[in-house]
């Protein structure tokens, strides 16, 4: 079932028959918003993919979001968006989140139940949390997917305000996060520069494109010494750019 299926869905059972204009209207906001970054999404990256993954730990927080992996060949030869697709949506910041979540051995829901909490702060004029978040790497690997839980978990759970972090500090970076690799990862997080899309402005309102890239240890602390954008720099100097490929060479000594 895609993304736009399922949240139909969910639209027709919230609403029911009896809705009145307001709910309807609610309806359209988002459907028109969703259509919208679709389109965005389509023109500046490429097709999307028929399905979107869900993540099952989200079910009920984040009904009409997931992951996309679209392939980039605009961006780059035998490259990737990896990329969250909801984020933006008209019903976010979500005022729920999963408690008991639980997967048995087959990684089947066997528990979990939905609880009210307090809406996170939204960024005035933004489309939701304001942003969606790419990782740009090569096709056919499935740690980027990880990154990207990662933050949709920090995002919806625990209310980060990654785009506030990004802004204030012209950037933001993660030490070793956990990507089933042989080591864990650090992460660089910036707004997209071109040729990757940088955002527009949404039905709900506005939508930033955040980047995760992977750095090198190296990179990460000459960050800290340096600031964030300033590595950014470096990184598009030497045609890292915001490309993300593991174990590479580090661009600061």
């Amino acid at each position: 079932m895609t993304c736009k299926t399922l949240a139909s869905a969910v639209f027709l059972t919230l609403l029911g028959l009896g809705a009145n204009a307001e709910d309807k209207s609610e309806e359209k906001l988002w459907f028109d918003t969703y259509d919208a970054r679709e389109r965005y999404f389509e023109s500046t990256v490429g097709p999307l993919p028929k399905d979107i993954i869900k993540m099952r730990s989200m079910a009920g927080v984040w009904p009409g979001g997931g992951l996309y992996v679209i392939p980039a060949p605009k961006v780059g030869a035998n490259l990737a968006v990896y990329t969250t697709s909801g984020l933006t949506n008209a019903d976010m910041p979500t005022d729920v989140r999963m408690v008991g979540f639980k997967l048995d051995s087959d990684k089947k829901q066997v528990a979990g139940r939905l609880k009210k909490k307090t809406r996170a702060r939204q960024p005035p004029g933004a489309a939701g949390y304001g942003y969606e978040l790419m990782v740009v790497a090569p096709k056919g690997v499935d740690w980027p997917l990880m990154v990207l839980q990662w933050a949709v978990n920090q995002e919806l759970v625990n209310d980060i305000g990654l785009l506030d972090r990004v802004e204030e500090s012209d950037g933001f970076t993660v030490a070793q996060i956990d990507v089933d690799e042989s080591e864990p990862v650090n992460i660089l997080i910036t707004k997209a520069l071109p040729p990757l899309p940088t955002g527009r402005q949404l039905p709900a309102g506005k939508m930033e494109i955040l980047v995760a890239t992977v750095i090198t240890p190296e990179e990460m602390s000459w960050s800290r010494r340096n600031r964030r954008d300033a590595l950014l720099q470096r990184l598009k100097d030497a045609g890292v750019g915001q490309v993300s490929k593991l174990k590479r060479e580090s661009v600061v000594h």
